[in-house]
């Protein structure tokens, strides 16, 4: 197993930065998925609750690091 390197560690505001830009991912997915669900595209609004469940799960490994690093600052 390969050993992180002391400049390949994220610091807390580069996950503060990703944790962000997931969020934002997810909402512009929840709202895609929303137009979606009045039509036809049954398959791609099924595919977008996917990743929707992606992105959630890779939000909380980020708050989960950020609290590794700060503890007490994210619950």
């Amino acid at each position: 197993m390969a050993k992180a390197l002391p400049q390949d560690i994220p610091t807390q505001s580069e996950l503060a930065e990703a944790r962000d830009f997931l969020c934002e991912a997810a909402i512009l997915v929840t709202d895609v998925n929303l137009l979606l669900s009045d039509s036809n595209h049954l398959a791609m609004a099924s595919r977008l609750r996917e990743i929707q469940g992606r992105l959630a799960d890779e939000i909380c490994a980020v708050e989960r690091l950020i609290a590794a690093i700060e503890p007490g600052l994210y619950h």
